[in-house]
């Protein structure tokens, strides 16, 4: 995160560039984020020495449209895909899980920028997600369980303009709230309320016209 800050103030400062972020403007784009993780554990269960190695990957891609309904305002929609998948080994015991999952939104977003090319955007979005998990343990069948989530997002963006009609977006952090409702191996519903700060790789581009 501190590179990506860095790099942008560095282009700030020959740049020559203006936003595009006047009333009527639109803008199209599109996001990536990537998160890994793979630790190995040794531990004794006071009967045998136990190994466990644990991976995570999830991936997530969308694309977004957005109309500057005034000076520095925006409202667009928003949708992508997401998929994830665990893995852990536990001498003869695996376990695997994969997630896939589509969502589609709406938000509105408010730019405050430095010189017009540089600064942060934030404002509320609300998304519904549809997940697919199957989940397996060794030999067992696979566990399938259906999600739907409504959430509720305030959230906080990096903003550079290298050029006059395309910007580079990074995500900071938000705050969220989330309603779940699963169906199928695992039934249930849960309510979550928090705050987060992105620590993984996260992009986004879009074009203005």
């Amino acid at each position: 995160m501190k590179k990506i800050i860095a790099a942008m103030l560095l282009c700030v400062a020959s740049s020559t560039a203006f936003a595009q972020t006047e009333k009527g403007t639109q803008n199209i784009g599109a996001s990536f984020s990537i998160q890994t993780s793979d630790s190995k554990n040794n531990y004794f269960d006071g009967a045998i020495n136990i190994s466990s190695n644990i991976k995570l990957n999830i991936y997530n891609a969308g694309i977004n449209y957005a109309y500057f309904v005034a000076d520095k305002l925006d409202l667009g929609v928003l949708a992508g895909y997401s998929y994830q998948k665990n893995s852990q080994d536990n001498n003869d015991t695996e376990f695997l899980q994969k997630v896939n999952g589509y969502f589609a939104g709406i938000q509105l977003r408010k730019y405050v920028l430095f010189n017009d090319k540089i600064g942060i955007r934030t404002g509320p979005s609300f998304t519904y997600a549809r997940d697919k998990s199957t989940s397996k343990y060794s030999i067992q069948n696979d566990q399938v369980t259906n999600t739907d989530s409504y959430n509720g997002r305030l959230g906080l963006d990096f903003v550079f303009y290298p050029t006059k009609h395309l910007g580079i977006t990074s995500s900071i952090g938000s705050i969220y709230y989330t309603h779940s409702k699963s169906k199928g191996f695992y039934e249930g519903s849960s309510n979550n309320f928090g705050a987060n700060f992105v620590n993984n790789l996260n992009l986004g581009f879009f074009y203005s016209w």
